[in-house]
């Protein structure tokens, strides 16, 4: 998560979650089970719901930011779920000229999922899910924390599951990068001994 304070004012930048990669075990009441979000999920859910609120350790009462005015900037890429907000409540500005801010959540209705055994947790994969909000985490939160809260919307129950951790996308970047790279100096050194090796044959 990347933090930039301008005034009276915070931008954050980071990715929420990374699709297509397996979570650390989460503990819920049903089990212990790992979790990935398959690509193209978040993507399906922002395309269905024009508007996506921000909002600090999901407290519902103050609204940080939300895509529907611009103050906010959801979507998927091909690394995951990421979120580009801007911030002016003063609350969180202070937070984070502190430091205090330690990554993101989000909370989520699962759709339709996959779960098969694993070689040592569940292992459950969520094909399709409502992203409900995207929050900030800071101080009072664990990192890495999972919990299901149950709440009625037109007269339905619906389980809202939060997640929420660190992920450094920079680091991500780079090892993509680190990947791509071309061993150049292994070239040249060929090169060079295919130059001698004609010297010498010359000579």
């Amino acid at each position: 998560m990347k933090l930039e304070i301008r005034n009276d004012k915070v931008i954050i930048d980071g990715y929420v979650n990374a699709v297509d990669r397996f979570s650390k075990p989460i503990k819920e009441r049903r089990s212990i089970f790992i979790e990935k979000i398959m690509p193209g999920a978040f993507k399906k859910s922002l395309t269905q719901n024009p508007n996506v609120d921000v909002l600090l350790d999901h407290d519902k009462s103050n609204v940080l930011a939300k895509t529907s005015d611009g103050t906010a900037k959801i979507y998927e890429d091909n690394i995951g779920l990421r979120a580009n907000v801007e911030i002016s409540d003063k609350n969180v500005l202070e937070k984070a000229r502190k430091g205090l801010l330690s990554g993101w959540s989000f909370g989520f209705i699962c759709l339709d999922e996959d779960v098969k055994p694993g070689t040592e947790y569940e292992e459950r994969t969520v094909k399709d899910l409502i992203l409900s909000e995207v929050s900030i985490i800071d101080e009072r939160q664990i990192p890495c924390y999972s919990a299901t809260s149950i709440e009625v919307r037109s007269n339905k129950e619906e389980f809202i599951e939060y997640r929420s951790g660190k992920f450094d996308a920079t680091i991500e970047r780079k090892e993509e990068q680190k990947e791509q790279q071309i061993n150049y100096e292994a070239y040249h050194n060929k090169i060079k001994k295919l130059e001698e090796v004609k010297y010498e044959t010359i000579n």
